[in-house]
């Protein structure tokens, strides 16, 4: 099994502004080490996402993948405000990362920034020109735009992180995210990574509270578009490792053998080329 989110870092409260209230446990360096410690044996290996929106954060990634083999991939940082050719030429040093994110959630219009900052969506195209992936981090009340978004940047694949950090504990809110993952599945190059849900239902979450949006996701992209990940160290501010096994073994209970390894292993296998 591939985790296919898991962050690392060295903390300081000037780089992770975003890690305080109801985060504060893990206000504390994270390493590999840390993960370690708490990883069934099932997991195979990790893809580590870059948590700071910062160059340094590749080569600190990539050092730590150079370190451990269980590191199979990296989801690195990617400067829209710059040169995108010049990027893309730097990090060709850099085997192993599969792709790039950005803290697209943090703008200050996501929606905006998405559908009309014309640097940021030349930069996706020249990315996904070099069969690289790009992981959207937003939050529901963005997905309109992000259909639209999804719409024009079609010549590779996309990866949605966080089933779309749904509105939690709302009929209304539940029924529109429905519709709006029909009009995403719709795209075949749209994959949807079943991640961070815990951190939107909070501490008292349960593993029935997000069933209907597991049933949905499955529905509507299949296995072949689903990939699973801890959101490990974020997650660990509600649930511990463990307990995020025991909601994915409920969540699937009624799948079939073939869609969990689909999930498990072969997404992430093919989207991240491992």
């Amino acid at each position: 099994m591939i985790d296919s989110h898991v962050h690392f870092w060295r903390y300081n409260p000037e780089e992770f502004p975003w890690i305080k209230g109801d985060l504060k446990a893990i206000a504390k360096d994270m390493s590999p080490s840390d993960l370690w410690e708490s990883l069934p044996e099932k997991i195979q290996g990790v893809i580590a996402v870059q948590a700071r929106p910062c160059l340094e954060e590749n080569d600190y990634l990539q050092t730590l993948a150079k370190q451990d083999s269980r590191i199979k991939g990296i989801v690195g940082w990617f400067d829209f405000e710059q040169d995108a050719d010049s990027q893309l030429e730097q990090f060709k040093k850099y085997p192993l990362i599969k792709g790039f994110r950005h803290m697209l959630q943090d703008e200050k219009n996501p929606s905006d920034y998405m559908l009309n900052h014309q640097k940021f969506n030349l930069g996706v195209k020249k990315i996904q020109q070099n069969e690289l992936l790009y992981g959207v981090l937003i939050h529901q009340k963005d997905l309109a735009a992000a259909i639209q978004f999804c719409k024009r940047h079609d010549q590779y694949e996309l990866v949605i992180d966080h089933l779309v950090k749904p509105v939690m504990y709302s009929t209304s809110a539940f029924a529109s995210w429905k519709q709006s993952i029909q009009a995403l599945a719709a795209m075949p190059h749209v994959n949807l990574k079943i991640s961070g849900l815990v951190t939107e239902g909070g501490i008292a979450s349960q593993a029935k509270d997000f069933q209907s949006h597991i049933n949905t996701v499955i529905e509507y992209f299949g296995a072949e578009r689903l990939l699973w990940g801890s959101d490990w160290p974020v997650s660990y501010a509600t649930h511990d490792y463990a307990t995020l096994m025991q909601f994915w073994d409920q969540w699937t209970e009624n799948w079939s053998d073939s869609e969990r390894l689909q999930v498990e292993v072969g997404t992430p296998a093919r989207l991240y080329k491992l």
